[in-house]
């Protein structure tokens, strides 16, 4: 007989381990270079690069259903096409709307994600992917929304990084704060300084503690959910006698 569709989704993977790899190690990129070359003339042109590739190996860490994979085009491609484009004319192309896309990028992939973590059957790769993904997503989508705020309304953050002169957030600072508030660091060199900027960090606090508490829930359920019940437990590999108790 053939499965109902909704044990079809329940096994249809988001991510293979391989394009979850890919875009894990896009992300510590990003993370790992951007902070070199912030002082390089090209410093911009290599950040825009690497956050590029950010959101495109997200696409295919999306993967799975051709429907997954065309929406989420539909939402990175103007947010790449629009950040290049400020990046060469920033006088005459907007960034705020780059971020709101990004915004909705992010959403899609973290949702999409998670409803599939929630119904899969069994603990495997692609569910720790899937995880690992989502807690990267969603540091990025509050990252955009803290660029928003600073630039619509400025001096939202204070910023006290070794970048002489620096008083507006960038990418890099950005999601070094959003990564640095969901972990619980510590982070005193980017504050937030406006109530609005202190209420998205406070509840981007409180989502993550939430995430990882659901996740780790949903692991433990999936791992219960697929141990032998005690009767099985005591009977013999191969034998229809079980064992004394």
């Amino acid at each position: 007989m053939r499965e109902p569709p909704k044990a079809q989704l329940m096994t249809t993977s988001p991510a293979s381990r391989y394009s979850a790899m890919q875009f894990l190690i896009c992300f510590v990129l990003f993370l790992g270079v951007s902070p070199v070359f912030d002082d390089f003339e090209q410093g911009t042109l290599i950040e825009s690069v690497l956050l590029s590739l950010v959101l495109l190996s997200a696409i295919v860490a999306a993967g799975g259903r051709r429907r997954t994979v065309v929406v989420a085009s539909a939402l990175a491609a103007p947010a790449i096409v629009g950040k290049w484009l400020h990046q060469f004319h920033p006088d005459v192309i907007p960034i705020e709307p780059v971020f709101v896309i990004g915004m909705l990028f992010a959403g899609f992939i973290v949702s999409h994600h998670f409803l599939y973590i929630v119904r899969s059957r069994e603990v495997d790769s692609q569910v720790l992917s899937a995880g690992i993904s989502t807690y990267l997503m969603l540091g990025l989508l509050w990252a955009f929304g803290y660029l928003l705020l600073d630039n619509l309304s400025p001096n939202s953050f204070t910023i006290h990084l070794e970048r002489e002169g620096q008083t507006q957030l960038n990418s890099f600072a950005a999601l070094y704060f959003s990564l640095g508030t969901m972990s619980g660091l510590g982070i005193t060199d980017v504050a937030p300084a406006s109530d609005v900027a202190r209420m998205l960090a406070l509840l981007q606090s409180l989502v993550s503690v939430f995430y990882l508490a659901i996740f780790i829930s949903c692991l433990v359920s999936m791992h219960m959910a697929g141990r032998p019940t005690s009767d099985s437990a005591r009977t013999e590999p191969g034998s229809n006698r079980k064992l004394a108790k």
